[in-house]
């Protein structure tokens, strides 16, 4: 359960990102393909096309020391 299901018309394609990276240890390697399936799942509401969703994974991973796994066409 995420932290904005009292909440849903406040929850941006941001703060989905940034919990799912901040779920992860350092080193580890971020799945596009599953982290752009949780913020589908966790807000169906979003607008934001997959490649918007590729880049805010692209520039909040390497902060927290994660490395992307590019695995959308898989």
């Amino acid at each position: 359960m995420n932290v904005w299901t009292n909440c849903p018309d406040k929850v941006t394609a941001k703060h989905l990102v940034d919990e799912l990276i901040l779920q992860a240890r350092r080193g580890q390697i971020i799945s596009v393909k599953e982290t752009i399936a949780a913020v589908r799942r966790d807000g169906p509401h979003l607008a934001e096309t997959d490649c918007e969703l590729v880049e805010l994974i692209v520039n909040v991973a390497p902060a927290f020391g994660l490395f992307v796994g590019f695995d959308l066409r898989e």
